[in-house]
C-alpha cells in the first residue's frame, strides 16, 4: 500500500502545492511539489541550515527570465517513505522570491530530479498525494471511469511532461503538464489562432520575474477523454521563451484549475499519465 501524505495549498488565487521534505535526515521543510522543475531547489537560507556548499554555479532560464542556480548534492531526501540518495539539488535566492509572492514560507521545489523514479498519486480532493515504487504501484482506478495515455518527456535536460491536448474541438495541440502552474495557459499563437476573447490580467511570479499574461477562457480542454468545459484559461508570450529553453513548440501549460477536477497518477517510470474526474466537467 502506498503512503497517503497530506499537501496544503498556498497562494491564494494561484495556488501552489507544498509537501513536507526531508533534506539529509532534518525536516521536515515545505516544498512546492512541481512536476515542471527539472531540479529539486533549495533556498538559499535552507542550504545554509543544512551547511551545503555548492559546487558549480550556472544560468538557467525560467518563465520570467533568467535564474541563478548553484548546484550540489544532498546525501538524501525523503517524502513519507520514498527516499533517494545522492540526490543533485539546486540553491537559488528565486525561492525567497516566489515565497514573499505567495506570503508563505516555502523551502524549496520537489522536482523532476526526485520524482523520476517515483509512480506519483495527487489526489486535488482529499488534499493528499502518494509516492511509490513502480514495481509496488497497484491502481486502485479504472480506466473505464477515467482516462490513460503515454506521455512524452521534451528532453533529458528539460524533462516537461508533454501530452497531447484539444482545446475547443480542435488539435492536439502540445500541452506540458505542470503542478507548479496555477492555471492553464495557452501560447498567444494558439489563443489568436483559436478566437479566444482576451483581457489584460494581474501579472504573476514565475522563476526569474514577473510573467505578463492575458486573461480568457475556452469552451472545452480534453486530454484523451479527461475534459473541462468553460475554463479559465492564461495566454503570455512567456511560452515562445520556454518553448526556445526547452527545444519543443509548446502550445500550453496544463496548470492546476484542469488538473483539480481529476485524481492524477504520473507514472514516471513507465511514462503514463492517468486523469480520473473527482468533479463534473
Amino acid at each position: 500500500m502506498s503512503e497517503h501524505i497530506r499537501f496544503r495549498l498556498v497562494g491564494g488565487q494561484n495556488p501552489l502545492i507544498l509537501v513536507p521534505v526531508c533534506v539529509d535526515g532534518r525536516g521536515p521543510y515545505q516544498f512546492i511539489l512541481d512536476t515542471g522543475a527539472s531540479h529539486c531547489l533549495l533556498s538559499q537560507e535552507l542550504s545554509g541550515t543544512l551547511g551545503i556548499q555548492p559546487e558549480v554555479e550556472k544560468q538557467a532560464m525560467g518563465a520570467g527570465g533568467p535564474v541563478k542556480l548553484m548546484f550540489a548534492q544532498v546525501s538524501s531526501m525523503t517524502v513519507g517513505s520514498a527516499r533517494q540518495e545522492n540526490v543533485k539539488v539546486a540553491i537559488t535566492n528565486e525561492i525567497q522570491r516566489i515565497a514573499a509572492a505567495i506570503q508563505s514560507k516555502v523551502d524549496g521545489v520537489l522536482g523532476f530530479e526526485f520524482l523520476k523514479h517515483f509512480v506519483l498519486v495527487i489526489d486535488y480532493r482529499d488534499d493528499a498525494f502518494s509516492l511509490s515504487l513502480a514495481s509496488e504501484y497497484v491502481s486502485g482506478n479504472s480506466t473505464r471511469s477515467g482516462t490513460s495515455i503515454s506521455f512524452k518527456l521534451a528532453s533529458t535536460s528539460k524533462p516537461l511532461i508533454l501530452v497531447p491536448a484539444v482545446v475547443d474541438g480542435q488539435g492536439p495541440f502540445l500541452f506540458a503538464l505542470d503542478t507548479g502552474a496555477s492555471r492553464t495557459m495557452l501560447s498567444i499563437e494558439l489563443a489568436r489562432k483559436l478566437a479566444i476573447q482576451t483581457t489584460d490580467d494581474s501579472p504573476v511570479t514565475g522563476g526569474g520575474g514577473q510573467i505578463k499574461i492575458l486573461a480568457g477562457k475556452v469552451s472545452s480542454l480534453a486530454v484523451g477523454g479527461a475534459a473541462v468545459r468553460d475554463h479559465a484559461i492564461g495566454a503570455g508570450e512567456f511560452l515562445n521563451m520556454l518553448s526556445k529553453a526547452v527545444g519543443t513548440e509548446l502550445d500550453g501549460i496544463l496548470g492546476y484549475n484542469f488538473l483539480n477536477r481529476f485524481k492524477v497518477t504520473i507514472n514516471y517510470p513507465h511514462s503514463r499519465l492517468e486523469l480520473v474526474p473527482t468533479v463534473s466537467p
